[in-house]
């Protein structure tokens, strides 16, 4: 997943995020459905017992059941939503993107940060008063998606799950960037890189040469993005432009999976034989076929955008040099 830059090896780039969590009613139900979406399949459900929670109700228990994608990174995590109406995972939270995760080896360290930064903490799940937090989930930031910082031994959990469950061989790659929509992208940009600790590339203008949402065309659809200077996966922000896809009422979540598609034709298909209908379709004029698609979001919470590996050297530029490169 790691690839080459104009510059030299992406291994030079920093990690990014390592999962997001999708929070479901029915978990057995929901990883069925990733299955048939994706072509991938989960661990078996894991149950996490945590202690020690400190969180807006006090010092409680909590138990947090999750199953893991048999892929390599980022993982897609699905979490058995609980019984109450309120609080990170409660039911009024199935069907949304709850948060994007990243390992954190000093959890006490990026407590502090966070806490400096302004990040308010929904939660610490630990085993004790005294130990370091085993996660952290932020309230909502970062133009209005939750954090999750996930410790070395849950961590080890995971990564020793999928491997032993996968049964050996290569991992299949699971998607490439998580995409948000920000009402202003220089305040964005500097937002996310003074609290992932993460460097961004300048935001650019991007131009779709024929961009259809629904009975709308635009040729061309331009607007200004821009993304992390990390390995994949990448985070990309997308100044809020137009009243479709990227309108101003998509703001505050995490948009989209993105997922290199090298049969898009095909892939289209399916998904429409799968239930889905598209936000937006991507080409390069009237006649041509699809480079690009973002499909409508499901009951699950998946939305997919698809794109053509043709464009992953112009990723891989724009994240190794900070720039978005000119044709």
């Amino acid at each position: 997943m790691t690839g080459t830059t104009h510059e030299g090896s992406a291994a030079r780039l920093p990690f990014s995020f390592s999962h997001t969590a999708l929070i479901v009613d029915d978990m057995e139900a929901a990883a069925k459905r990733f299955a048939e979406v994706f072509g991938v399949s989960f661990t078996a459900p894991m149950t996490s017992v945590f202690p020690y929670v400190r969180g807006a109700a006090g010092v409680t228990q909590d138990t947090v059941r999750t199953c893991v994608s048999l892929t390599q990174e980022p993982y897609f995590v699905l979490v058995e939503a609980q019984d109450r109406e309120e609080g990170v995972h409660a039911r009024s939270q199935v069907g949304s993107l709850a948060y994007w995760g990243w390992w954190e080896e000093d959890t006490d360290a990026r407590l502090r940060h966070l806490r400096a930064e302004g990040v308010g903490i929904a939660a610490t799940y630990a085993t004790g008063p005294g130990t370091p937090p085993s996660m952290i989930i932020t309230e909502p930031d970062l133009c209005g998606t939750r954090l999750c910082y996930v410790g070395a031994e849950l961590r080890n959990e995971w990564v020793g799950r999928v491997e032993r469950e996968h049964g050996g061989g290569p991992l299949p790659a699971s998607y490439y960037h998580v995409g948000m929509v920000v009402p202003d992208i220089d305040a964005a940009v500097e937002r996310c890189a003074a609290v992932l600790q993460v460097p961004f590339t300048e935001a650019a203008w991007t131009e779709s040469p024929y961009q259809e949402e629904g009975g709308v065309v635009h040729a061309p659809f331009r607007q200004r993005q821009a993304i992390s200077r990390t390995r994949e996966p990448y985070v990309e922000l997308i100044e809020a432009t137009g009243e479709g896809v990227f309108g101003p009422g998509r703001a505050g979540e995490l948009l989209y999976y993105a997922c290199w598609e090298p049969e898009m034709e095909r892939r289209l298909t399916r998904l429409a034989e799968q239930g889905f209908t598209m936000d937006a379709v991507i080409r390069m004029d009237a006649s041509s076929g699809p480079i690009a698609a973002i499909t409508s979001r499901d009951a699950t919470g998946i939305s997919i955008e698809l794109a053509h590996p043709g464009a992953k050297p112009v990723m891989e530029h724009w994240a190794g040099t900070g720039r978005l490169p000119q044709f």
